[in-house]
């Protein structure tokens, strides 16, 4: 069709768009590691009340909305940008990037069996692939809706491990997930509360906030050296947990005349880009 090869500039250009928009310059220094206990710890023979009291809350936390600012590097690429997100059980995701004026830059939207990445500004559309998928083209990190909204919730993306909990001191504890990593519980002002998970699909350090719900998540590559590392930083504002989400907030309505790019036309624009050679 004539229509869409005509497309081929404005299509580059918009995506390029989308990455400048993304990889504006952070202001500042990443936030401090939190400084996790070492050691295999001390086996605790029944971690009931402290995991009811660190991590009781995440069998319900069925649906979540926030206002995130997102800052920190993927392969060497500089983020920022301010989402508006919302999240439902099982794997319900609708994300839309704020520009400073006009429409947002991009609208994630997806109902489980359907996704949809539109961007608003040009009338482009991106169909079926996995969200997982679009968030590491994106912004160079792999992570389901489901294993993002426990994360955010303040809860390990996987459940852990009652059976393999080990007491470090008399203020943490470590705990097995489900994906072979290890789950820190620290005790802050009396109370215990998920503090990072270390080993898994990938690692997560997270800020207390005045709720279950943490202040702030980072999450970067359990291997540093990965040609596609990242260290990203979620500061978590508005969260609201369990309201009523509409059905439609996971649906985006796209026009008519919307140009359909491919997976790996926004992959190669993305953040994880090698622009050496350009």
């Amino acid at each position: 069709m004539t229509h869409v090869a005509g497309a081929a500039l404005p299509r580059r250009a918009i995506l390029n768009a989308v990455i400048a928009f993304l990889a504006l310059a952070v202001a500042g220094c990443a936030p401090t590691r939190v400084a996790l206990p070492t050691g295999a710890g001390t086996p605790v023979a029944d971690a009931t009340s402290i995991l009811a009291e660190a991590l009781g809350h995440c069998a319900e936390v069925r649906t979540l909305t926030a206002e995130i600012n997102l800052s920190g590097q993927a392969a060497g690429q500089r983020l920022r940008v301010r989402l508006i997100a919302g999240f439902a059980a099982p794997d319900r995701i609708r994300l839309e990037a704020m520009a400073p004026i006009g429409p947002p830059l991009f609208i994630l939207a997806s109902a489980g069996e359907q996704t949809i990445l539109l961007l608003p500004r040009d009338d482009r559309v991106l169909r079926g692939e996995p969200p997982a998928a679009i968030l590491e083209a994106l912004a160079g990190i792999r992570v389901t809706p489901a294993a993002l909204r426990r994360l955010l919730a303040g809860c390990p993306a996987e459940e852990v491990d009652a059976r393999d909990v080990r007491a470090i001191g008399d203020d943490w504890v470590l705990a097995a997930t489900g994906d072979r990593g290890t789950a820190y519980l620290h005790r802050v002002g009396g109370r215990w509360r998920f503090a990072a998970v270390r080993g898994g699909a990938l690692d997560a350090e997270l800020r207390p906030g005045d709720a279950a719900q943490p202040a702030s998540v980072r999450l970067s590559s359990p291997d540093a050296s990965a040609g596609a590392a990242f260290d990203l930083t979620l500061r978590l504002s508005q969260v609201e947990v369990d309201t009523d989400v509409p059905e439609e907030a996971f649906t985006v309505r796209v026009p008519a005349d919307a140009v359909a790019i491919s997976l790996d036309e926004l992959r190669q624009s993305g953040p994880l880009r090698d622009r050496s050679g350009s």
